[in-house]
């Protein structure tokens, strides 16, 4: 594994992580700051939106969402008759945000060419009086990437969890917008203006009915789903597959019931770009409110849970017979 020796980045240390069985070179980098997936490629083609060594994640791209994914209506939540209240970090809606690890450093436990685990506690605050020791897993394979998030409730009283996590997937050079998504739910979330729930309904007949494939850009959508439909190993998994046959997958163990799916027309921030966010969590938005999904831990109880992102691509990358707008 390859490190960069520089703290000066706005992202901390660079993790580089790669894998050259198969005769395929699958690297990824995780950043110190949130242990977000700032990169992963397979033979140099890109599996993910990355963003810039020397900027930040402004569209959260590959971060990881613990305690919670997704939003807290006005950060504030109830329990037991206690009320908590999260820092408002998405001020524009009124809403917490994304949990509380995506800003925080992590520790390196382990290390190994083709694997990385990192380290992060959340201390009690106001809004989350709990403590918690979360370890992460990230490991290359010729597959792709593996993700394991370990989860320990310090704290002497039980403590809720949730996971998520914000990959925007790219099926190598094949402009987003010529990609195809399935997600096969059979509900999705209602939400208002400030995209909090406010009801749910079944998909079929309406254009949140992801089952058939659409392209991504005829998609408009930040919405949650559920009801998903398991694969026979018990995995949830969402394709994007370009016109050549090139797919990726996003998949979650058993945990992960849900799925957030967010498309934009203007990536990056002010551009005109298409860009779809898969995004697999073990909760619905508001979870901590709704309960929805949420996990209680009891006082030393650990939970482990895993996700990826997995490739197939019909010939090795970057040749020149793939059948796509490549040169």
């Amino acid at each position: 594994m390859r490190m960069t020796t520089t703290t000066a980045l706005p992202t901390g240390r660079q993790f580089r992580i790669y894998s050259a069985e198969g005769g395929r070179l699958v690297t990824a980098t995780i950043t110190e700051i949130g242990g977000t997936i700032r990169s992963l490629t397979v033979d140099g083609e890109p599996l993910i939106e990355e963003f810039p060594e020397h900027g930040l994640p402004k569209h959260c791209e590959g971060e990881i969402l613990i305690p919670w994914p997704n939003r807290v209506r006005d950060g504030r939540w109830e329990h037991n008759g206690d009320v908590f209240q999260l820092a408002v970090n998405e001020p524009e809606r009124g809403n917490a945000i994304h949990g509380l690890v995506k800003d925080q450093p992590h520790r390196v436990v382990r290390q190994a060419a083709d694997e990385l685990t990192l380290h992060v506690r959340i201390l009690p605050s106001r809004g989350y009086p709990f403590s918690l020791v979360v370890e992460t897993t990230y490991a290359v394979s010729v597959k792709g990437l593996t993700v394991i998030h370990t989860l320990t409730n310090l704290s002497a009283h039980p403590a809720p969890a949730a996971i998520g996590a914000h990959p925007y997937i790219r099926v190598g050079e094949t402009p987003t917008e010529e990609v195809s998504l399935t997600v096969a739910a059979a509900s999705y979330v209602m939400v208002d203006d400030r995209l909090n729930p406010i009801g749910s309904g079944p998909v079929s007949g309406t254009s949140f009915d992801l089952s058939a494939g659409p392209k991504v850009g005829w998609l408009e959508l930040d919405t949650a789903f559920f009801d998903l439909a398991a694969s026979p190993d018990g995995t949830y998994r969402h394709t994007l597959e370009a016109p050549n046959g090139d797919s990726v997958e996003v998949w979650g163990d058993g945990n992960y019931r849900y799925a957030q799916v967010y498309t934009t027309n203007q990536y990056p921030a002010g551009g005109h770009r298409t860009a779809v966010a898969v995004e697999p969590m073990t909760a619905l938005p508001d979870a901590f409110n709704s309960g929805a999904g949420l996990r209680w831990l009891e006082p030393g109880e650990t939970w482990r849970s895993s996700w990826g992102i997995a490739h197939r691509f019909a010939r090795k990358p970057g040749t020149k017979d793939r059948g796509d707008n490549q040169s």
